[in-house]
């Protein structure tokens, strides 16, 4: 006997009976990518549901008959009701458009999975010891992200409609040229503060994530801080998210850059009681201590007006580093770059490899560039595998425990430095045939350093020649030394 409609599920209902009565199967097509198997409440809807799911991959349009035959041999048609629930379907079903039958059981399944997440937070909390509180609250919120980020699925678009985007975007892109007084240079991020790079790059585009690889020692970190350094110049607020070394370390890294002073330099001065940013007290007991102390105040009045912010925790994982990226785009809505040293000290969700872990890593930080609509430089540590190689130059497959990271990124680089690798000597301490550790002249404070654009996915690959002091913590680009490729 057919059930009474009031017991029925009228939008589970309504989109059941528009696909079965549909012999072309296109309308199941429409539908599938809006709706799982678990959005339909009422478990006979949800077996017939997936019936159709099964025969689509097969290429059999999920009709009445298909359906029935398909059922009756996986032996679920009677759990789904039979013949009697069958037969009220098309009966039951009311002339309503399906897809707004479709967004109302989607948003009251979002809904139920919502509530549903946040019970068992609350009862995980209540009732389970929880060792790492931080570690709680971050996969707690990545699980209701995940949630969240299912309200809507975008619908297919016409090309015309692409177009008039297009040209909106383009018209925007030129009004933004003649605020800043420019004119159109090709460069339609934002500007690198290196020539060269831009002609390449075009410039740090939001919402996409950059790899700089390097073996240890090479001068990655000291590059990433010029890139961040060149930006906020300009004015334009960004992020370090340091990892591995103290915010007062990389604040001296910068002071070198912005004083034109060595460490060496800045750590042979006399600095008195009462000194402070905006005024230091240092004992001149030569012309020369007077000139560097004059040097260094204004390097820091230089370094402390810049809106370089820094976040110095230790070996972060993923779920607190996405929080707390969200957290300042929030305090700083106009952060212009953000990056992150080094990819090998963030910890993810445990998983059967480090290279699972990686990718998982490599993943979630892709889509928070995306939803923050920010550059995101992310630094990695290049395997020994280029220690091997005749001339050691880095390639993309040293990029250290997955492919997932190449794949992820939109711009990879590869630093490489020749005198890393001097000729005639070894570091003290390592045996003759030590392939893990290279061979450094520490004797030269001037470096050549090639920058491979080795993966653009919007433009042109190439290399680069910068020029790396050491000392001061400066990369200075070749002037139009760029050799595309």
């Amino acid at each position: 006997m057919a059930e009474n409609p009031s017991n029925l599920d009228l939008n589970e209902i309504s989109i059941l009976a528009d696909i079965l009565a549909d012999e072309t199967g296109n309308d199941y097509l429409t539908i599938a990518p809006q709706l799982e198997d678990d959005d339909f409440l009422d478990e006979r809807n949800r077996l017939i549901y997936h019936t159709f799911g099964e025969l689509a991959k097969r290429n059999i349009s999920p009709n009445a008959a298909t359906v029935i035959e398909e059922m009756r041999n996986n032996k679920t048609y009677e759990r789904a009701g039979g013949d009697d629930y069958f037969l009220s379907i098309p009966k039951s079903a009311v002339p309503v458009s399906v897809q707004l039958a479709v967004n109302i059981l989607r948003d009251r399944s979002l809904l139920n999975k919502f509530l549903r997440c946040l019970r068992d937070i609350e009862t995980d909390a209540q009732t389970k010891p929880i060792a790492d509180i931080p570690d709680f609250i971050g996969k707690s919120e990545a699980t209701i992200l995940e949630i969240t980020q299912k309200r809507r699925v975008a619908e297919i678009l016409k090309m015309s409609e692409v177009g008039e985007s297009l040209v909106n975007r383009l018209v925007h892109q030129t009004r933004e040229f003649q605020l800043h007084g420019k004119k159109p240079n090709g460069v339609t991020g934002l500007e690198t503060g290196y020539e060269n790079l831009d002609r390449l790059t075009k410039g740090w585009k939001k919402g996409e994530i950059t790899i700089i690889g390097a073996r240890p020692s090479v001068g990655k970190t000291a590059f990433a801080l010029n890139l961040l350094y060149q930006v906020a110049k300009k004015g334009t607020p960004v992020i370090f998210f340091s990892l591995e070394m103290k915010a007062e370390d990389i604040a001296m890294r910068l002071l070198s850059l912005t004083s034109r002073l060595s460490t060496e330099e800045i750590n042979s001065l006399e600095f008195q009681p009462g000194s402070r940013a905006e005024h230091i007290i240092v004992t001149s007991n030569t012309n020369e201590d007077a000139s560097r102390a004059n040097r260094l105040q204004r390097g820091l009045q230089e370094l402390t007006q810049l809106p370089f912010y820094i976040d110095d925790t230790p070996g972060s994982k993923i779920q607190d580093l996405v929080s707390k990226c969200k957290k300042e785009k929030n305090l700083i809505p106009n952060v212009g770059l953000i990056a992150i040293d080094y990819l090998g000290l963030i910890t993810g969700e445990k998983a059967d490899s480090r290279q699972s872990e990686v990718a998982s890593i490599s993943r979630q930080l892709k889509a928070l560039a995306r939803q923050l609509d920010v550059p995101l430089i992310v630094l990695s540590q290049l395997s020994r595998d280029s220690e091997k190689r005749e001339n050691h130059k880095p390639m993309i497959s040293d990029l250290r425990d997955s492919g997932a990271i190449e794949q992820d990124a939109d711009l990879v680089m590869m630093l490489y430095r020749k005198d890393y690798y001097a000729l005639g000597g070894q570091v003290k301490g390592s045996s003759k045939n030590d392939d893990e550790t290279p061979r450094i002249d520490a004797m030269n404070p001037i470096s050549s350093v090639d920058v491979t654009l080795i993966k653009n996915r919007n433009g042109q690959t190439g290399d680069m020649r910068f020029i790396f002091d050491k000392e001061h913590c400066s990369f200075n680009s070749v002037a139009d030394d760029v050799e595309e490729f």
